[in-house]
């Protein structure tokens, strides 16, 4: 790689510490910010049979193994790690979660031995938050705005070739919290980021355009993108803020059929209080008329009615007393 080339990759697309050596993240596939927690994602991509995963981090050129999983003997933290890193739910897609602190900056790899296709290789690298800083940062206008329609293709489309010979041609997918390399194309080498190996064509010839095409697209290619190209003439950058087609005709429909629930919810428990109160007053119409016919009772027949059981006492000690001669003894 070029003097050229190294200098622009490390200040013009991650402006990385001054201590930081060019050569450590110019094929990274993946560049995280280091946080309380960081995910690093290894997915299996499941084409091949998986014999081993490994996780390992490379410390001063010496490499540390951290985590292994093997599909019939499971998962193995090694006890350096033991208190740090944690496989996560679907272990047998590789991912991993890291307790970051400033002991776990570094390089990490992650490294699938499969059957048929070999060994697959992601290398990581999880950097200081005040060096996490890209030239495309968030809140720099794109250049141009696409919008992608899952599972199908999306092309973004550069810039012209206008006879110049090409010294260096970068896409990046940056985010808040990681820089993806998709491709890095230079005089001597060719790389392609782990997650699109399988998913991208690329395409420059002179006097035409350069563009990347990736394939299968899903909502998680939702971010912005980046495309840095370095001529024999001069060099360009180009930024695209891709989003999903139908995003707000979307929040649309889920917002009618949000408020239109709503609206149902509200609507039907005014019913249930109208008909519980037009219930409760109809109890107490009923109450206060079965009150008033019975002191209706008590005033026209006030033996048999207002104190029945005094009046039935009465009565039977009056039918029961009768005359009798007392004979006394003399």
């Amino acid at each position: 790689m070029s003097w050229l080339a190294c200098y622009l990759f490390c200040s013009g697309l991650l402006l990385l510490h001054k201590d930081v050596a060019c050569e450590e993240y110019q094929n990274v596939d993946s560049t995280m910010k280091r946080q309380d927690v960081v995910v690093l994602k290894c997915a299996y991509p499941q084409m091949s049979k998986m014999i081993q995963l490994s996780w390992v981090k490379n410390i001063e050129g010496v490499k540390h193994k951290i985590a292994v999983y093997n599909p019939s003997r499971g998962e193995h933290i090694f006890p350096l790690y033991n208190q740090s890193v944690t496989f996560l739910s679907t272990s047998i897609s590789g991912d991993i979660q890291l307790r970051a602190t400033a002991a776990e900056e570094g390089s990490y790899q992650c490294s699938i031995n499969t059957f048929l296709e070999g060994v697959l290789l992601k290398q990581f690298a999880v950097i200081n938050p005040d060096t996490f800083k890209a030239k495309f940062a968030k809140g720099q206008a794109a250049d141009t705005q696409v919008l992608l329609v899952p599972d199908n293709s999306m092309t973004l489309s550069c810039g012209y070739l206008d006879g110049d010979k090409v010294v260096q041609l970068t896409w990046q997918r940056v985010t808040e919290e990681e820089i993806s390399m998709i491709a890095n194309f230079t005089q001597s080498q060719s790389f392609i980021g782990y997650d699109y190996r399988r998913r991208i064509q690329t395409d420059y010839m002179p006097h035409q355009n350069i563009s990347l095409t990736i394939q299968n697209v899903t909502t998680n290619d939702v971010g912005m993108y980046s495309c840095h190209v370095v001529t024999s003439n001069g060099k360009w950058t180009k930024l695209f803020d891709v989003s999903v087609e139908g995003d707000i005709t979307m929040f649309l429909i889920i917002g009618a059929v949000a408020f239109g629930s709503l609206v149902l919810v509200i609507s039907v428990v005014i019913v249930i209080c109208v008909k519980r109160r037009k219930k409760r007053k109809r109890n107490k119409k009923q109450f206060k008329k079965g009150i008033a016919e019975r002191n209706y009772q008590r005033r026209a027949n006030p033996n048999s009615y207002a104190a029945p059981d005094i009046y039935d006492r009465a009565n039977s000690r009056a039918a029961g007393y009768q005359e009798e001669s007392i004979y006394a003894n003399l």
